[in-house]
């Protein structure tokens, strides 16, 4: 296994362990026996819980964005705000530790490392922020509230990606999006 597969594998456990016990309930020696290493080894990769975080962090929110960015270079607002809660949804329902890291929930660092994980999550959320307002621009302006806004319909689409790992087949990523956007939007936009 060449070292980036390695380090890949040991992330992997990382995010598994961190998902299933948060921040404070991760040990190193959790996530070496999950990645299937031993402790020296997962040293040799990692500096530490913190390097850990930071790394997992950066992973899940460098391919969100690129994601998102990429989402909103689709045609039509509605379009471009499905495709980024599609593949959110995927993400979530691939690795339930996404919707901790994309909310912020699953851990702070301090000084320069803490301060680009902030700035790549602000990056995404307004990614998003910007997909719901380009749907409701015409429809809504002037509106206030844009974070909580992004805060709901992201809490709405992890809410039903994480209840749908627990069922088998679970449903297409791309079904429950459409699902959470049409909710939304309803919910947001005056009836005709």
């Amino acid at each position: 296994m060449s070292r980036a597969d390695r380090l890949e594998a040991i992330l992997d456990a990382g995010a598994r362990v961190l998902g299933e016990r948060g921040w404070h309930g991760t040990t190193m020696r959790d996530v070496a026996d999950e990645a299937g290493v031993g402790l020296a080894t997962l040293y040799h990769y990692l500096g530490g819980r913190d390097d850990l975080l930071y790394q997992t962090q950066m992973r899940v929110l460098q391919a969100a964005d690129a994601s998102a960015q990429a989402a909103l270079a689709g045609r039509g607002a509605r379009e471009r705000l499905r495709a980024l809660l599609t593949d959110h949804v995927r993400r979530v329902m691939a690795r339930p530790v996404v919707a901790a890291v994309l909310a912020g929930r699953l851990g702070r660092l301090p000084g320069e490392r803490g301060r680009r994980v902030e700035a790549l999550r602000q990056r995404y959320l307004d990614a998003v922020q910007a997909s719901i307002e380009g749907v409701l621009r015409r429809r809504a302006k002037g509106a206030r509230g844009a974070e909580e806004r992004a805060a709901l319909l992201l809490g709405m689409a992890d809410r039903l990606a994480l209840d749908a790992t627990a069922r088998t087949p679970p449903p297409a990523p791309g079904r429950l999006a459409g699902r959470v956007v049409a909710t939304f939007l309803d919910g947001v936009l005056p009836r005709g």
